[in-house]
């Protein structure tokens, strides 16, 4: 008993508060019933109850089912190879990547991907100076806003190829546009590194890397990925890449990436804000552009 206890002590949960007050409602009333039944057996079967030699197993049995319970409820999805990561991330509809420099709070790139609405959105720079490019592949059509000027022009046969080969959650996010790119010899793991995985709450970490052969000049160079996993969705929420050069002695942080999920309409309201409706229209769903329209 003493190794049970020790054991669900041990156990790192996390779940929130009304998970909990269910699983220990639902355990309780369950302990309960079993307790009003047992009352209706002969009386040397209550007395030998009474003396607690059956009583304290029920309650242990309890604590561990309780125990169990969150166990479940708080355990994060594993990823135990790259390709799992892949596959995982690529049923996602609609993403949203913004990367940072180090050091810096506001992203040098935002890029926007649905593929419900085989759109994919681009923004660099901030404020009055940022430059907008939506790439409608279902139009086949291009759409850039810079300085308040707007142009609408049809995508070349090579961006169309470009576009529909990388329209997947993965693209800016990830190092390799798909596993097949991974170089055989990349290693993925886990991050157990206390101080690494408190970083960012409430996730996993896991860690890619690889080694890249630059010019003559460049030498061959150490890459490292690093994504944080969120516990509840199962999804990318940071990542960050790092480089080592054959005289560097640590690796330094490159970029760093903050990754969000937004809906259609969240990505349709950003187009309509930026770049403008087809013809001034005020239906949501039309602010795809086409060539030689009205604006």
């Amino acid at each position: 008993m003493d190794n049970i206890e020790q054991r669900i002590e041990q156990l790192h949960l996390s779940t929130s508060t009304e998970t909990d007050r269910r699983i220990l409602d639902d355990a309780f009333v369950a302990f309960r019933k079993e307790s009003q039944g047992l009352h209706t057996q002969e009386p040397g079967i209550r007395q030998w109850l009474a003396t607690g030699r059956m009583a304290k197993p029920l309650a242990a049995a309890a604590v561990i089912l309780i125990a169990v319970g969150l166990f479940i409820s708080g355990r994060s999805k594993d990823f135990d190879s790259v390709e799992d990561f892949y596959k995982n991330l690529g049923a996602v509809a609609n993403i949203c990547v913004s990367t940072f420099e180090p050091g810096q709070s506001s992203p040098i790139q935002q890029v926007w991907t649905s593929q419900d609405m085989k759109v994919r959105l681009f923004k660099t720079g901030i404020g009055d100076r940022a430059r907008f490019a939506l790439l409608d592949l279902a139009n086949k059509v291009e759409t850039t806003m810079y300085l308040s000027n707007v142009k609408t022009e049809p995508l070349t046969e090579e961006k169309l190829r470009d576009l529909r080969q990388s329209m997947t959650p993965s693209f800016a996010l990830a190092p390799f546009f798909s596993t097949e790119d991974v170089p055989a010899s990349a290693k993925w793991e886990r991050v157990t590194d206390p101080a690494i995985v408190a970083a960012i709450g409430g996730c996993a970490v896991y860690e890619l890397v690889w080694e890249q052969k630059g010019t003559a000049s460049e030498g061959i160079s150490q890459r490292k990925w690093r994504v944080f996993i969120d516990f509840k969705t199962h999804l990318p929420k940071r990542t960050e890449s790092y480089v080592k050069s054959e005289t560097d002695s640590e690796y330094r942080l490159e970029k760093f990436v903050v990754v969000t999920y937004p809906d259609e309409s969240d990505i349709q309201e950003i187009v309509a804000n930026n770049i403008g409706r087809p013809g001034g229209s005020t239906d949501g769903a039309e602010y795809i552009g086409t060539p030689g329209i009205d604006r």
